[in-house]
């Protein structure tokens, strides 16, 4: 085992390529793309010495430098010793996924490499499971991914959102697992799993039915006008109780035409900015950045007498920030960048950041993230993820560039 692993790591990326699929079709019968170990271990160099680990978030052993004689056995024997401790994931040869519908019906359709695809089926579980599970054994690039999919066979994404979810694994065992998951928050919720027979579909496909009815789920009646999430990595304002025309003057919008929720929040990027329609009493600004930051909503509070709030968040420069000001006034800002060793805050922490146990100002305390500002905007205003199944009022928003 160490001699083979120590020959292996000496290979180029190409060549290591060509060995494993070589070992996938030879060894293993099955092309690369089916081939799913039960168990894998990694084994890779630093200057600390040999590393191996089980998976990416098993346990981990650090070999110091061993003498080159001695390297071979010890690093197959770590190997071997730390893959005889670790349970078997048993790998998932064929997959499905079964969701509700806003209209009571159920969507049937293939998952291939954890993304469902089609073609995609409004049907009992009855007729359309086998059907999926098969079209899920192709060739990478065969079917039409999710939005095609749902285009070809005529169906409004937007009767899926706050959906629950049924997936349905058949395994190398021959067993078929089913995981449940319900909607709230417009998050997973809920989980319940179920092993079953692969050779007894009836039974896995009632077991299915009954398990989804009994899932939490949030639709809204079809053709209710909702608004479309957004969140990570984006920056955006919401202002409470004023109209669209009075943001977009107060922002400076130029050029402004009138664009609805998908249109805006999909091309509020670079220089357009996407003023929403009223949402639950609140109009958002997305890509806020363009003309704000969390120290200059105090102005825009004041233009517009009313509350306004900023947030921002980038995961890849662990940007979080949110702000708060009411009547012209800059009640809470908060300000964290910890690739830039930033962390800076002004006012009160309200409830909810108590609750967080989070202090910028605290030596010691920890950097805020991306999930720490969906908390807060939840607290203050909306959640931005929630959108989707949030009734919207029916009017379109704006979008336009800020000079």
């Amino acid at each position: 085992m160490g001699e083979t692993i120590l020959q292996l790591y000496k290979l180029s990326s190409w060549d290591k390529a060509d060995s494993w699929r070589a070992f996938c079709e030879d060894a293993a019968g099955v092309p690369a793309r089916r081939y799913q170990p039960e168990k894998s271990a990694r084994v890779y160099l630093s200057e600390d010495g040999w590393h191996v680990a089980v998976d990416l978030f098993g346990p981990e052993e650090i070999l110091p430098s061993p003498p080159a004689d001695d390297l071979p056995q010890r690093l197959g024997a770590t190997v071997c010793r730390l893959l005889d401790a670790t349970a078997p994931n048993w790998p998932a040869l064929r997959k499905a996924v079964i969701r509700t519908m806003a209209t009571g019906e159920l969507l049937v359709m293939p998952v291939e490499r954890g993304f469902a695809v089609g073609p995609a089926r409004v049907a009992s579980p009855h007729e359309a499971l086998p059907a999926a599970l098969a079209d899920s054994d192709r060739e990478p690039g065969e079917a039409p991914n999710y939005a095609e999919a749902l285009a070809e066979a005529g169906i409004n994404r937007r009767l899926l959102d706050g959906c629950a979810a049924v997936h349905v694994e058949e395994m190398s065992t021959g067993e078929v697992r089913l995981t449940g998951t319900g909607s709230a928050g417009n998050r997973p919720v809920a989980e319940r799993t179920w092993l079953g027979r692969a050779d007894d579909l009836t039974t896995v496909c009632a077991e299915a039915v009954q398990m989804i009815k009994g899932l939490p789920v949030e639709h809204l009646p079809p053709g209710t006008p909702a608004g479309t999430d957004f969140g990570m990595k984006r920056t955006w304002l919401a202002v409470r109780g004023s109209t669209v025309d009075q943001v977009a003057a107060a922002i400076g919008l130029t050029a402004a035409r009138p664009a609805d929720w998908d249109e805006g929040v999909a091309a509020a990027d670079d220089d357009q900015v996407f003023v929403s329609p009223s949402i639950s009493g609140w109009i958002f600004v997305v890509n806020a950045a363009r003309g704000f930051d969390g120290s200059s909503v105090a102005s825009l509070s004041a233009r517009l007498g009313t509350e306004v709030q900023y947030f921002g968040n980038h995961r890849v420069v662990a940007y979080a920030e949110w702000a708060l000001a009411v009547d012209g006034h800059l009640v809470r800002h908060v300000l964290c960048s910890e690739d830039s060793e930033i962390a800076d805050e002004t006012g009160a922490p309200t409830p909810v950041e108590l609750a967080l146990g989070f202090s910028p100002a605290t030596p010691g305390a920890r950097f805020a993230d991306e999930d720490d500002v969906m908390l807060v905007a939840a607290a203050w205003s909306l959640d931005p993820n929630t959108l989707s199944v949030t009734v919207s009022s029916p009017g379109p928003g704006l979008l336009g560039p800020i000079p």
